[in-house]
């Protein structure tokens, strides 16, 4: 089967080039939608629940109409088995629908738009970066106040990155008015100091990363305790070791921050411990799906 871009529009299968949507939608007007991205090995969807889990939280934190997520999945399933792709990506948004232009809620309330769109992804490029480590540049977070919400409002990030780029980073990673760290602009962050895996606490600041609670989780197996800990910037320039992790990226090491070497400036232990940890348990899982 070759493989296609394929959009799922509210449950009709088309190429992508041809999805739209009005421009009344309120993910056009407002932002005012939710998102998910999932990862896909040989077809197959990693970290399903947990995904779902924090989509359905998102959409009950932001007030969204009713959203049958159990269609949504098949829809999700019906579109990845259509396009033929084997390793790449789902992406989930789904708005508060299309009305008349006006800040308020639409009453009565209006049906969800529900976008789906699967491509693929070729993990060349970012297992060089695996093996290399990466540089990043920090940036002033000038967010909203709920991080925590996966939505479409990512101006914010954008123009992070944006800087972040022009000054050769790879990410950004965001410092807060009080001076502490709390995300990078589409990955969480880690860091190792005094013997511990270290991250910032969960809370509003950032969104409850599935794979970092997946990598947490993997942590005591590779002899590594978690602790959540606010840190300042140059706090964590004096880290041992600081790891960016994601969707795509899956355990990243960090070289440098604002030019200045992390620890040796090159990939160290944990960053492999981690890496090794997060590519068995892929496997596992696909054995035991495909068993």
């Amino acid at each position: 089967m070759a493989m296609q871009i394929l959009a799922c529009l509210n449950g009709e299968l088309m190429p992508v080039e041809e999805a739209k949507v009005p421009v009344w939608d309120r993910g056009f007007t407002f932002g005012d939608a939710i998102y998910e991205v999932f990862r896909l090995y040989h077809g197959r969807i990693w970290l399903e629940k947990e995904h779902l889990a924090r989509l359905k939280r998102s959409l009950d934190e932001m007030e969204f109409p009713e959203v049958d997520l159990n269609v949504l999945m098949d829809r999700v399933k019906r579109t990845i088995s259509a396009s033929g792709v084997g390793h790449g990506t789902a992406y989930i948004q789904v708005t508060r629908g299309v009305a008349a232009r006006a800040h308020a809620f639409p009453k009565p309330a209006v049906p969800p738009t529900e976008v789906i769109i699967v491509r693929p992804y070729d993990d060349t490029a970012t297992s060089g970066l695996r093996e290399t480590g990466v540089a990043v540049i920090t940036q002033p977070d000038i967010r909203w106040g709920r991080c925590d919400v996966k939505s479409t409002n990512l101006l914010g990030n954008v123009i992070a990155l944006e800087h972040a780029q022009r000054a050769g980073g790879y990410e950004a990673v965001l410092v807060d008015r009080d001076g502490y760290v709390t995300e990078a602009t589409h990955s969480s962050i880690l860091w190792f100091r005094d013997g511990e895996l270290q991250g910032t606490p969960e809370g509003p600041e950032i969104l409850p990363g599935t794979k970092r609670h997946f990598l947490l989780k993997l942590a005591p197996e590779a002899g590594l305790k978690f602790e959540p800990t606010l840190i300042t910037l140059d706090q964590l320039k004096q880290c041992d070791e600081v790891l960016l992790i994601g969707t795509t990226i899956e355990v990243l090491p960090v070289n440098t921050i604002d030019g200045k070497p992390v620890g040796s400036g090159k990939p160290g232990p944990i960053a492999r411990k981690l890496q090794a940890a997060y590519k068995t348990a892929v496997e596992r899982w696909l054995e035991g799906a495909e068993g």
